[in-house]
């Protein structure tokens, strides 16, 4: 489980990077093009940097995930990390659910986002449990 969201977030930091060339219509498409307007007024190269951030993060959840598998050397805080971006994950979503209910906004891209961050934060969490519970026996 880990390692499949692993991969999931590799996936995710990899298309962060990928839409740099066409960064405005995916804030477009993602209906941020507006919050994102705003920031770009205090230097054009903010959204660009957040979004590089953005996939930093992403991939750094990756490697946590790795690590929790045992691929590459134990990262520090390695459980609490994992179960810190299970919590991330599964909040992102529940607000995402809960802003599309109260807005009766039901579209591909938020209704995708929730379903992905609930996905996504389940298999940390879920997988953290199976990984760590050998390890509690012994």
């Amino acid at each position: 489980m880990l390692r499949l969201a692993a991969y999931l977030q590799f996936a995710l930091a990899i298309a962060h990077l990928l839409v740099l060339p066409w960064l405005n219509e995916a804030f477009q498409i993602y209906g941020i093009g507006e919050p994102m307007g705003h920031i770009a007024a205090y230097g054009a190269y903010w959204p660009y940097l957040i979004t590089i951030i953005i996939a930093g993060c992403f991939a750094l959840c990756g490697l946590y995930a790795i690590s929790a598998c045992g691929r590459i050397r134990r990262l520090p805080l390695l459980w609490t990390g994992i179960f810190f971006i299970a919590f991330v994950f599964i909040a992102r979503a529940l607000m995402g659910a809960y802003w599309m209910y109260s807005s009766h906004n039901f579209d591909f891209t938020s209704l995708s986002s929730v379903l992905i961050a609930g996905f996504i934060g389940l298999l940390y969490l879920v997988g953290g449990i199976k990984q760590l519970k050998p390890q509690i026996r012994n």
